[in-house]
């Protein structure tokens, strides 16, 4: 099949070339979790940040949101159209912004990658020094605090991980949750 958009009660729903892979929404139960509250520093990175936050802890994976602060400097990407007829789209180059930048909202995901080891995700919406609105997946190694903290909520989570697996329908790897011992 080619990728295309359809409208589905009046909404633009893009359909990608793959098999569609169902249920999309896939959820797990667990038995506990813990809540953390990090606040980032003035000048920090924000990956080494939230990963020294997690050092220690047992947890399988984590979500989470950006709950208020700024930035010096971040990097991040949007999707972008391509030639490939299997992936239409795909993350363009990277959009780097630098000065006093303030966040609107996000969502983190913290999974494990393939020897168990944590892998963060970001999307997130923040206005640049002159206003003007941005939004797409932060590149957390790359994003530095800037004068005002930033304040993230995490809910760690055991016995289930999210873990990066290639995906037939959208022909991206995503995060999907599996059953596996917190460490």
């Amino acid at each position: 099949m080619n990728p295309h958009f359809e409208q589905r009660d009046g909404v633009r729903v893009f359909v990608h070339g793959g098999p569609a892979q169902q249920p999309r929404r896939l959820d797990r139960s667990v038995a506990q979790g813990e809540e953390l509250r990090i606040v980032l520093p003035l000048a920090c990175n924000v990956a080494d940040g939230v990963l020294a936050a997690l050092r220690g802890r047992r947890y399988g994976s984590a979500v989470g949101r950006i709950l208020c602060g700024g930035a010096a400097h971040l990097s991040y990407h949007r999707m972008v159209v391509t030639d490939k007829a299997q992936r239409p789209y795909d993350y363009g180059a990277p959009v780097v912004l630098d000065g006093y930048i303030t966040f609107i909202s996000g969502a983190i995901t913290v999974g494990r990658d393939a020897q168990n080891q944590p892998l963060l995700h970001c999307h997130a919406g923040f206005l640049d020094r002159d206003g003007q609105q941005h939004g797409g997946h932060l590149v957390l190694d790359k994003l530095v605090v800037g004068s005002e903290n930033l304040v993230i909520r995490l809910c760690l989570f055991d016995h289930v991980a999210y873990q990066s697996q290639p995906d037939a329908e959208t022909h991206f790897s995503l995060l999907h949750p599996i059953d596996q011992e917190a460490s």
